[in-house]
């Protein structure tokens, strides 16, 4: 269900290389290349035997890299299957294999394109829009926060203007499961950007508009998408119903994590209300036909569930941040790459990970879903480049470096102007989610002629292939700057991610300065509480007694620094049973830990009030007034940096 929702933390991902023993494991389940099949010559997929080969050995030597315990894939050409194919283990333990005509995955937000294929199935009867007014299906209210109205058309290309909420997408108790309907009321996000202007993922988009497919056709939302898509698709081995039915259940694969050298079996993630945006579990056979009718213009054979016109509508592209970028469909993201058009979407849990590619040019469809923490960078790119690399070499590192001639060395000091950092605006911007952009950034630096970019999508080295427009010096991945009227940059776009922008972030934005404050007012606060009880056994000692201004300003940082190390010690407590603790309401106890920094800003203040008064009346030495001043400079700045991020007050 997670875009790319850390970016990749947001998407519960996993980063780096399995150590796990996934080789000792591998068990493979496959259905034959269907006879005669071709593909459009391009590289050598006119072969499928060749095809297949390759898949093979990729998919298998990925289990193995990054400790994976099972995958599922599905090929289709021509108007019909090449072949599906299970890798590895359903379930380790029982030792049951992965089928591809049987075993379920968890197909996460690959589930949008099943619920906007439902949308424009009722734009083809008349009964939705795509351009009005969404509050005129709905029977709640969407605020007027700006004049321009949300429509079906931002909904389906992400740019409604939601600020994103992680919140209550995930729950592990079936008896957490409610209606789309509550939950869409519940957890309505705020508008934060007038629509059409940016793109930013939305799960709750996603959900808003399956809601609006409820009221339109007058059936929930599982038996529309079973009667209208599914059964005339004979997509039998698919459903959207949490918890699944029986019959499917007992097929559905583990979802794992590696552990010591073999795998954790982990519990199955259900979807709290908002299914439409992610619920659906899948077998690569199913998906298969589910792609083979968009390739065949919205049917498959006799059966059809999408007019040609609106199938291809449906890939034709309808909002880019730039138009030498890939942009977005109508619920389809333009994955181009290698010079070659293709649409399609990811999925990920935090156990199953997937990606589904159309190639309309050459009548190809892929889809591949893993079943374990560690898949999830493959599906945000290695999966399909290494294909593409094969396949669709297109541009190679001597035309890039042609390019980036033509285009004229860039001056290191032009460059320098670009550097900084750039957070993604997947984000929320006014609830203490605000905190997780300290990692949601990219940092951007020139050296020589290049930029060089670290972020959540990994670093990347970029030449300048046309002004402000730069390719990876040895890949594929484009990023191209937009700056203001002053020649000020104000946001990145990365090929990668044409669902999201990242937004040029001012210096006191920057997280290494946050993190200087954090980290170091931290230290502080624990020196604090370390030195008092030594600082007082000195005194008691002496039989001295400070007066009253300075006893006062210590024992309000005394009460700041336990007020402040206290909060990151309930935090760390709530979250270490449980990292997504923070993702589901109620809050009881988060809410109870948020007092305590606004303790430790009043404890502050008391401080600096009496710090004030020994300056006013001489008290104490000079040296002690400037480190206590010093002492309470550091403490303004840690509740600033907390404020800043949403983390001061009850912002939840």
């Amino acid at each position: 269900m997670r875009g790319l929702p850390i970016l990749l933390a947001l998407l519960n991902t996993a980063v780096g290389p399995g150590t796990g023993q996934a080789s000792a494991l591998q068990s493979e389940a496959t259905t034959p290349p269907a006879s005669g099949a071709r593909v459009d010559e391009a590289g050598d997929l006119s072969d499928p035997a060749l095809l297949e080969a390759f898949l093979d050995g990729l998919i298998q030597g990925q289990l193995r890299e990054r400790s994976i315990a099972g995958a599922t894939l599905a090929v289709v050409s021509g108007g019909e299957v090449l072949f599906t194919k299970g890798y590895g283990w359903a379930d380790v333990d029982a030792r049951r294999p992965v089928d591809p005509e049987e075993t379920l995955f968890r197909i996460a937000s690959v589930t949008k394109l099943f619920t906007y294929t439902a949308v424009m199935q009722l734009v083809e009867e008349g009964r939705l829009d795509l351009e009005a007014d969404v509050n005129e299906y709905l029977d709640f209210r969407i605020p007027d926060t700006y004049p321009e109205p949300i429509t079906l058309t931002h909904l389906m290309t992400h740019t409604a203007g939601f600020e994103e909420d992680l919140r209550n997408l995930f729950t592990f108790d079936p008896e957490q499961v409610g209606r789309l309907e509550d939950w869409v009321k519940e957890n309505l996000p705020l508008r934060v950007r007038p629509p059409g202007t940016f793109s930013v993922y939305s799960n709750y988009g996603t959900a808003l508009a399956g809601y609006i497919v409820e009221r339109a056709s007058g059936l929930a939302w599982e038996d529309y998408i079973e009667r209208r898509i599914l059964e005339p698709l004979g997509m039998d081995r698919t459903t959207g119903r949490e918890p699944l039915p029986e019959a499917l259940a007992l097929d559905l694969s583990q979802g794992y994590a590696p552990r010591k050298g073999g795998f954790e079996p982990q519990p199955l993630e259900l979807n709290p209300g908002g299914a439409p945006a992610g619920s659906m579990s899948s077998t690569a056979a199913d998906m298969a036909t589910f792609m083979l009718a968009f390739l065949g213009g919205g049917a498959v054979g006799e059966a059809r569930i999408l007019e040609e016109a609106t199938a291809a509508r449906m890939l034709q592209r309808h909002f880019g941040h730039d138009p030498r970028l890939p942009g977005n469909g109508l619920g389809f993201f333009e994955m181009s790459s290698h010079g070659e058009r293709i649409l399609g979407h990811g999925g990920n849990t935090q156990w199953f990970h997937n990606v589904l590619a159309l190639f309309p040019e050459h009548d190809l469809g892929l889809f591949v879903s893993f079943n374990t923490t560690t898949a999830a960078p493959l599906t945000y790119g290695p999966f399909l480049t290494t294909f593409l690399d094969r396949f669709f070499p297109g541009s190679t590192p001597s035309t890039i470096s042609s390019a980036a001639e033509a285009a004229g060395s860039a001056e290191t000091a032009e460059l320098a102007r670009l550097a900084g950092h750039y957070r993604f605006n997947r984000m929320s911007y006014t609830t203490f989610q605000k905190a997780m952009g300290l990692v949601m950034t990219m940092k951007v630096s020139a050296e020589d002629d290049v930029l060089i970019v670290d972020s959540p999508l990994g670093p990347m080295r970029l030449v300048q292939i046309e002004p402000l427009r730069f390719r990876e010096e040895l890949g594929h991945t484009e990023v191209v700057i937009r700056t203001d009227d002053r020649g000020r940059s104000t946001h990145a776009f990365v090929s990668l991610v044409p669902m999201m922008a990242a937004e040029r972030v001012p210096w006191h934005g920057a997280p290494p300065l946050h993190f200087a404050l954090l980290g170091g007012g931290l230290l502080m606060f624990l020196a604090i509480l370390v030195a008092a009880p030594v600082g007082w056994f000195r005194r008691w000692r002496a039989e001295r007694e400070d007066a009253e201004p300075v006893a006062l300003s210590r024992r309000a940082l005394l009460a700041a620094a336990a007020a402040h190390v206290g909060f990151v010690v309930m935090v760390l407590a709530m979250a270490a049973p449980d990292p997504f603790a923070f993702l589901s309401t109620p809050m009881t106890g988060f809410a109870l830990a948020l007092a305590l920094p606004v303790v430790g800003l009043l404890a502050t203040g008391v401080a600096g009030w009496a710090t004030w008064q020994q300056w006013r009346r001489g008290t104490g030495s000079r040296w002690s007034r400037i480190w206590t001043s010093g002492l309470v400079t550091v403490a303004l700045l840690f509740a600033w940096s907390l404020h800043y991020w949403n983390l001061l007050g009850w912002r939840l």
